[in-house]
């Protein structure tokens, strides 16, 4: 339960404190006094959003802060979860600085809004007069009947089983998707992976043929010169380069006695003979090896013009361009058939997450209808105790192909309240009084069903007065032996029931309103309660109804007692 309300700086509220006790605590006050501040204030600490225009004072942060009693409560498995300290006081706190920035904290550790919300969903519920016009959408039906039903589990499970079903059909999608642009691509690369395998590609071959095609264009010459070079060289006509160097040696023979510098000549010139006969050879030899060959030629001219076309036409520079070009494609066709396989084991797998899905759904479907009977005998019940005793009230389960996030279910809330007048939506016939009984009769059957410590209506009587006005009041008092209930209320019935009584008020200090909240004794209940009745000067009738008023619950809280 809510033990203590902190706020400091939020809106036209500099600072204020408010204890809470088990039972039913009312909050009144004038419109406009400030109870919509009251409760936007709390909103923070259930994860509502926030901006810098909720500071009063803008050079100062505002904070808000609810310490909440959880003992009895099976909370503790939600701390180890989100590694919090568990505290059986635990309190939920909000900053927000004057650039607007937001902090959250439980149990002085920071959280994100997503943790803080989720912690608050489970110790308040806030059930304001816009929550009735909720009533007409098919999701928050579900929702309630859920409560009702104890499907929060099995909604958990179905929302995750949705979730990878839903991705898994995005992943097939997408990669369908990519595996059809991708089959477009294939042919091409499967005619370049085959014009490059039989070319037969090998490293350096492009330099080789070049080199060999250039000696064969020139063979003719090439076979020409060395055959000159050799016969100047050794020809026996006398006149070769050999014959006449031999001369020089002869000549050379005769006088290499004489000095070592002469015998130095004669070595050298027959060291050059020696190696003019070696290069004489190898001439001779090179002369016969050359060939004159046109149908070489023409072959080696078509690899080039082959590897020269490849390159032109892929774009690429050299033939281990080309070779990288060969891998690549081949990788993309690789993966194209891995891409293939998998799209296929993803199809298998988003049927079975679907059929999981689906299972999970039909679930869901069987325990709604399960609890339908039960929850409309016990809205019945309580709408009698509301003042609508010949009110007939049906819950109507449809369901749909599509799988939703609340799984395959439509449901209708039909009403009437009146005997002998067919039911029809709620949302068409009721009026804005019956709107508001049924909804409280709604939140009255499901709050007893699950485990919530805090219930705060938030002017919810909107339409409601006379005998309607003095069951409803009876309504939350009952409801308040189960549960704490806080009630910010114009209907001086429902104020006469509180156990504590608040009262809201503005006032200007230093020339600024203020918001500010007081609690009252029971002269003060009773003066406040007859405003409420008679206006801001009570008469002396409204004085003593406000005081029926208040014995008339306190009789009844003797006999609960």
């Amino acid at each position: 339960m809510l033990q203590t309300l902190q706020i400091e700086n939020y809106a036209l509220i500099r600072s204020l404190s408010i204890s809470f006790d088990e039972g039913f605590t009312v909050i009144t006050g004038e419109t406009g006094a400030g109870k919509s501040i009251l409760m936007g204030a709390l909103s923070l600490i259930l994860g509502n959003r926030a901006d810098t225009d909720v500071l009063h004072d803008k050079s100062r942060k505002c904070i808000v802060e609810g310490s909440f009693n959880v003992s009895g409560y099976p909370l503790s498995s939600f701390f180890e979860e989100h590694d919090l300290d568990y505290q059986e006081v635990t309190t939920l706190r909000r900053e927000i600085n004057e650039h607007g920035k937001s902090r959250a904290f439980i149990n002085d550790t920071p959280v994100n809004l997503a943790t803080l919300r989720a912690l608050a969903s489970q110790l308040i519920d806030i059930h304001s007069q816009h929550q009735n016009l909720l009533l007409q959408d098919s999701v928050f039906r579900l929702d309630l009947i859920d409560q009702y039903a104890k499907n929060r589990d099995l909604r958990q499970a179905y929302v995750a089983a949705l979730s990878e079903w839903r991705q898994a059909e995005q992943e097939y999608a997408g990669l369908k998707n990519r595996c059809a642009e991708a089959a477009l691509q294939q042919e091409f690369n499967n005619f370049t992976i085959q014009e490059l395998e039989n070319a037969q590609l090998r490293a350096g071959e492009q330099e080789e043929t070049e080199n060999a095609a250039r000696l064969l264009s020139h063979a003719e010459t090439i076979k020409l010169h060395l055959y000159q070079a050799a016969q100047r060289l050794s020809e026996n006509d006398g006149d070769n380069i050999i014959q006449q160097l031999k001369s020089v040696q002869n000549e050379c023979a005769a006088i290499k006695d004489i000095d070592s510098d002469f015998l130095e000549i004669h070595r050298r010139i027959e060291s050059a003979l020696l190696e003019l006969g070696d290069i004489a050879y190898d001439i001779a030899a090179k002369e016969q090896s050359v060939e004159v060959n046109p149908q070489e030629l023409d072959r080696l001219n078509e690899r080039l013009d082959l590897l020269y076309g490849l390159q032109h036409k892929y774009q690429v520079d050299t033939v281990q361009d080309l070779q990288h070009l060969l891998d690549r494609l081949k990788e993309e066709v690789s993966q194209y058939t891995d891409s293939r396989e998998q799209l296929a084991q993803l199809d298998v797998r988003r049927g079975e997450l679907r059929a999981r899905a689906e299972e999970l759904a039909r679930r869901l479907t069987a325990s709604r209808q399960e609890v339908v009977p039960a929850l409309q005998a016990e809205m019945e019940e309580r709408l009698r105790q509301l003042a609508l005793p010949d009110s007939n009230f049906q819950i109507r389960l449809s369901q749909e192909s599509a799988l939703r996030e609340q799984g395959a279910d439509v449901v209708e809330f039909l009403f009437s309240a009146n005997k002998g007048v067919a039911v029809s939506d709620i949302g068409r016939v009721a009026s804005g009084g019956e709107m508001s009984r049924v909804m409280l009769a709604l939140k009255s059957v499901i709050t007893d069903s699950v485990l919530l410590p805090t219930v705060i209506f938030d002017e919810i009587d909107t339409g409601i007065s006379g005998e309607a006005a003095a069951c409803v009041a009876e309504v939350m008092d009952a409801f308040s032996r189960r549960h704490q209930v806080i009630a910010i209320t114009h209907l001086p019935q429902i104020a006469a029931r509180g156990s504590r009584h608040y009262l809201v008020f503005k006032e200007n200090r230093a020339g600024q309103a203020v918001t500010d909240l007081k609690e009252l004794n029971l002269e003060e209940r009773a003066q406040a309660i007859a405003t409420m009745i008679s206006g801001s000067t009570p008469t002396d009738a409204a004085l003593s109804t406000a005081q029926e008023l208040m014995n008339v619950a306190r009789r009844n809280e003797s006999r609960q007692l």
